[in-house]
């Protein structure tokens, strides 16, 4: 294959390189041809017309310096089908109600394009050589033929990527050196049956899962490669195939990369061989719903929807805090006897970091207002005994503020507000406590990140954030950077994402240490955003791994009527969080 391409470098994924973010890239117009440094990649389809997330991976691939398509192996359909396995699910069958209800959800509004528009993929690869295959039925299930197989070994290909509905057995999984890899909604690791996202918001599961798997001829079950879970709308297929399947676009080609870059060890370093799990009842219909299935499932989303308008037609969603006196527990933290800070109807407090000072606290924290609904930085003065002043704005600007984390290094107090509407990580330095600060510098610019949170640790500087892209949302996907002080320069983790999942993976105050370990607060953002704080025990954490597990988790029950929790911060003997309710609009 010969053709002039656009070479992409996402330093994301690239340790060597300083970060910019997931979709921002270096470019160069470079003449490729058969590159033998490159990985060789061939793709297994239905059809040449694929869904746009098949189509972008695609497209990628084509124009990196780390990988090229060298071959396209068609299936030719038995019967009349012209479009791909990703996309058929979509055809009707006998449910009318299917039909209608995906005709009307793909004209919803989503803040994301559709994954599973159509697109042709033939102007993608032009002059790359096209097998065309017709696969042997054997009870009820498509394989490779032997004759198919050899004329696929002669390719050498290291990477197959599976976009088609042929099973492929034993014997044909040694077609590629590092495996058969192919990509879904799943449930336990295990490919879900029917149309993807349709049983995630039949059934009210607030995370939707997805992985990427690869298949061997030697080992007995496929490995999985990237595993990550996103929050469901549950008031729209749409909506919810949106979130999940262009950030794993992004993920397939990011494992590709890494391939390149380290070798066979980099899919050693992923989680674990994926052992088949029973499946829901419901989600052994491996065609589209029934019309009585569409029945139920509209009367679902129909009061979810109602409900959700009526709600927000008359109540304001509003951020507290609620703060306490007394020595710290630990992990397991008690909101028994906590006291309160309610703002005025017109803003909300939410993001505190507290810090002890001369006798007195002070509290850190997003002020938004909702006329400008837009956030700023101010600070709350309380004594010993919690008497307090009204805030004062310390820090804003034309764009979001919040999130005012805290970190004191080398004498000064310095803060890292979140600035992802400025597309930037930045660095401010207080210069008169508590009202001056200056800003010091850009720690990390073009990237989509929220709630940085930095952390010392035998003289390395971690920065911990969730970061997002253009067509996904910020709080899935955790990256780690380091840095020798927390000026940088700042190194991206081999291994970021270092987690997926939208369940525990976005920051919610400092790391701390108790009786030896190391405890990083996050949010659940599965129901929403801030709807549940987690506490994670650190596990491993150095420059080529880092792992951590859910140890504890704090649901927003300790009052009738609040909803969410996403923030928590201690400094001597004051806990400080923050809660939501809704509230009556004043109209």
């Amino acid at each position: 294959m010969s053709r002039e391409h656009v070479l992409a470098r996402s330093p994301l994924l690239d340790e060597a390189v300083t970060p910019q973010s997931v979709e921002a890239f270096q470019t160069e117009i470079v003449a490729v041809g058969e590159d033998t440094s490159k990985l060789r990649i061939a793709l297994l389809v239905d059809s040449f017309t694929q869904p746009s997330w098949v189509h972008k991976i695609t497209d990628d691939i084509v124009g990196s310096y780390f990988a090229q398509i060298v071959l396209i192996i068609k299936r030719d359909a038995l019967g009349n089908d012209s479009r791909g396995v990703l996309g058929r699910w979509s055809r009707n069958g006998d449910s009318a109600l299917w039909t209608i209800y995906s005709r009307f959800d793909n004209l919803t509004q989503s803040p994301y394009p559709d994954p599973f528009l159509h697109l042709d993929i033939m102007p993608l690869i032009q002059g790359c050589p096209i097998l065309r295959i017709q696969s042997v039925n054997d009870r009820q299930e498509q394989h490779l033929g032997d004759e198919e197989i050899s004329a696929i070994l002669s390719y050498d290909i290291d990477v197959m990527l599976e976009f088609s509905s042929t099973r492929l057995d034993e014997a044909a999984l040694r077609i590629a050196k590092f495996g058969v890899w192919s990509a879904s909604s799943s449930t336990n690791c295990t490919p879900r049956k029917g149309p993807p996202g349709f049983w995630e918001v039949m059934q009210n599961e607030a995370a939707i899962e997805f992985t990427l798997r690869m298949a061997t001829s030697d080992r007995k079950h496929p490995k999985v490669l990237y595993r990550s879970w996103t929050s469901t709308d549950l008031c729209s297929i749409k909506g919810t195939r949106s979130k999940v399947y262009w950030k794993s676009a992004i993920a397939i080609v990011r494992k590709l990369r890494n391939l390149h870059h380290r070798g066979p060890v980099s899919l050693e370093e992923e989680q674990s061989e994926m052992v088949p799990q029973p499946q829901p009842r419901d989600a052994l219909n491996v065609s589209v719903p029934t019309n009585a299935q569409m029945l139920l499932f509209l009367a679902k989303v129909g009061k979810r929807r109602l409900l959700r308008r009526l709600r927000n037609v008359s109540h304001l969603e509003q951020w507290f805090l609620a703060y306490k006196f007394g020595e710290q527990s630990g992990p397991d933290y008690s909101f028994r006897d906590v006291k309160y800070l309610k703002p005025p109807p017109d803003r909300f407090w939410a993001d505190p970091f507290p810090l002890e000072k001369g006798g007195n606290y002070y509290i850190f924290l997003e002020e938004f207002l909702y006329k400008t609904m837009k956030g700023h930085i101010s600070v709350i003065e309380m004594d010993y005994h919690g008497a307090w002043k009204q805030p004062k704005i310390i820090l804003e600007r034309d764009y979001h503020l919040s999130y005012p984390f805290l970190f004191e290094w080398r004498g000064d107090l310095y803060m890292v507000p979140e600035t992802k509407h400025n597309n930037t990580i930045e660095l401010y330095r207080c210069v008169h406590f508590p009202h001056e600060w200056k800003f010091e510098m850009v720690l990390i610019d073009q990237i989509q990140a929220v709630d940085a949170t930095l952390h010392e640790m035998d003289g390395i500087w971690w920065l911990f954030c969730c970061v997002g892209g253009r067509d996904f949302a910020s709080n899935d996907e955790l990256h780690l950077f380091y840095a020798e002080t927390p000026l940088g320069p700042w190194n991206p983790h081999r291994c970021n994402p270092i987690k997926s999942d939208v369940r525990s993976s976005r920051p919610a105050g400092k790391l701390f240490h108790w009786k030896g370990h190391l405890y990083r607060p996050s949010q659940d953002c599965s129901v929403r955003m801030g709807g549940a704080l987690c506490i994670n025990r650190v596990t491993s954490l150095s420059r080529e791994h880092y792992q951590e597990e859910v140890i504890t988790r704090i649901e927003p029950k300790w009052m009738k009527g609040i909803y969410g929790t996403h923030t928590l911060n201690n400094t001597g003997r004051l806990m400080v969080t923050d809660y939501f309710g809704y509230v009556r609009k004043y109209f």
